[in-house]
């Protein structure tokens, strides 16, 4: 690594000091950007309706694991990793803190912590602690890991990803070093990451593959992580051989199947502004990737390689976890290219930090708000309540937003959860019954979901994938989302099919409050 220069390293801190400064201040302002979008929101952001639900049904089994979960009423395998919700349940149970603000609040503060996680890494990487504080700055200011992770659903995936973090840390630390305290260090964060998100261990084990690939390659670090993967089977053995004694091994089978494996969803890597979801300049994007072209040209190749790794045995959550690694990127072109190019140049200093700095806080906070807007309104909560007061707990339910994409329909998700009622078009918890049909079920959600401009008859013809009839159209008239965010290109109008809707003597309206219309079908 190069020398810091004395504009860049004041005199009163050394090298180290700047980087653990830098480490500090970035986890403080992250942390802030990943529990923003909640506070403004006052509801959790997105998702995580099934999992407010899951908390729930352990405490209402006293702690035991459920056989299914009461979601959607669809008899779902309670397979899901239960790490996150048993701590979600404790919280409620030692504190009262009510399951809906657990799940506001916790994913956040979770991915908080990963970003301490991150810096350690990146300083164990490279040895060197400004690179692991520079790095953790461009990971902590990337939008994309401020949204997925935090969101309400980002309850599991922030355990997963810290834990993940972790483990590939004190693996590299193992595989390096060979001490027997990071032999022991790697079991026990392996085994909370398999019991945190079902796709955390896939990319933990793929990483860890690269590390041996990278620091040992030896038949020693290969005996270490052959005896580490036991130990963490053996470990949690108790849930996993529970699952499979419960449900068989096609429970399993079915969720690996909705991967997205595909050559398609693999080149995603070169889309940067789907990747780090920066509103305006991919600016970070940029600098992350020609940080990982000049690794490959120094061959440096871990982090390269690591990065093709996660994309390629897990698509689905890769433009999530990649950004691990392109953050690592970013951080090594700034310490080793752009850095040393301003050449203790103090004018030099203040002009990158004068024109990138206001952009890249002013897109975190606009990012911030983008999100926010997406969770259920008041005015969805309040048809959600007349739902559960005045329906029967049997009728089926089809929502209509007109949000095609089905991970940023936020109403479509917390329907069942705060109603206790069926929803034919959610696709939450679906994973774990539909094996290779879940897409087939995607596609068909989509379609339906575009009768919310069309006519009765539109609606009639596609609701025969899902169910022979239904008993009420929920039809919310709130903005439209493209990659979770309002689409400000849409204009919002009464969709179409509510006024053919009022006309049909199939259908008799029964709620409309706020643009929140519920029809109950009389055919």
């Amino acid at each position: 690594m190069n020398e810091t220069y004395r504009i860049i390293t004041p005199s009163t801190l050394n090298r180290n000091q700047t980087g653990e400064l830098l480490g500090m201040i970035s986890v403080l302002l992250g942390g802030w950007f990943r529990i923003y979008p909640a506070f403004l929101a006052g509801f959790p952001v997105n998702d995580g309706g099934m999992f407010y639900t899951m908390i729930m049904d352990i405490q209402a089994n006293h702690f035991w694991l459920p056989f299914y979960t009461s979601y959607n009423s669809l008899n779902i395998p309670f397979a899901y990793p239960p790490l996150a919700f048993y701590v979600g349940a404790i919280i409620n149970s030692l504190f009262h803190v009510p399951p809906v603000e657990i799940v506001r609040w916790l994913p956040g503060v979770m991915n908080t912590f990963c970003l301490v996680a991150f810096y350690f890494l990146a300083r164990e990487i490279m040895a060197d602690n400004l690179f692991g504080g520079v790095s953790t700055f461009v990971y902590a200011m990337i939008p994309h890991m401020y949204e997925w992770p935090s969101m309400g659903g980002g309850l599991t995936r922030s355990f997963g990803m810290l834990f993940m973090i972790l483990t590939v840390l004190c693996a590299y630390r193992l595989f390096k070093n060979e001490n027997q305290k990071y032999f022991r260090l790697t079991v026990v964060f392996g085994s909370l990451a398999i019991l945190s998100h079902p796709e955390s261990i896939v990319y933990t084990l793929g990483v860890c593959v690269c590390v041996w690939l990278d620091k040992s390659r030896t038949f020693k670090g290969f005996r270490y992580g052959i005896y580490t993967s036991i130990w963490i089977l053996l470990i949690t053995m108790p849930w996993y051989g529970m699952i499979v004694y419960r449900h068989g091994v096609d429970v399993l089978v079915s969720a690996i199947q909705t991967g997205k494996h595909s050559l398609w969803s693999s080149m995603m890597l070169v889309n940067m502004d789907g990747i780090t979801s920066e509103a305006y300049l991919d600016l970070l994007g940029v600098i992350c990737v020609l940080g990982i072209a000049v690794l490959i040209v120094r061959k440096e190749y871990f982090i390269p390689l690591a990065l093709i790794v996660i994309y390629m045995i897990g698509p689905r959550s890769a433009h999530t976890i990649g950004n691990i690694m392109l953050a690592l990127g970013g951080g090594f072109f700034i310490t080793e290219v752009i850095l040393p190019s301003i050449n203790n140049s103090k004018r030099g200093l203040i002009i990158l930090l004068a024109i990138t700095l206001p952009y890249l806080f002013i897109n975190s906070a606009y990012q911030g708000y983008l999100i926010a807007q997406n969770h259920v309104g008041i005015p969805d909560r309040a048809a959600m309540r007349w739902v559960s007061q005045y329906t029967a707990v049997n009728r089926r339910f089809l929502i209509l937003t007109g949000n095609t994409d089905a991970m940023c329909d936020s109403v479509s998700e917390w329907f069942p959860a705060l109603t206790n009622r069926n929803s034919l078009v959610t696709v939450q918890g679906r994973e774990w019954l539909l094996g290779g049909r879940f897409e087939e079920f995607i596609a068909k959600r989509v379609e339906i979901q575009q009768c919310i401009n069309e006519d009765v008859e539109c609606i009639n013809q596609k609701i025969e994938y899902f169910a022979k009839d239904i008993d009420y159209i929920y039809i919310s008239d709130k903005s439209t989302m493209f990659r979770c965010v309002p689409n400000t290109t849409i204009s919002q109008t009464m969709p179409n099919v509510v006024k053919k809707l009022k006309l049909s003597p199939g259908y008799f309206l029964v709620y409309e409050q706020n643009d929140v219309f519920i029809f109950e079908n009389r055919r």
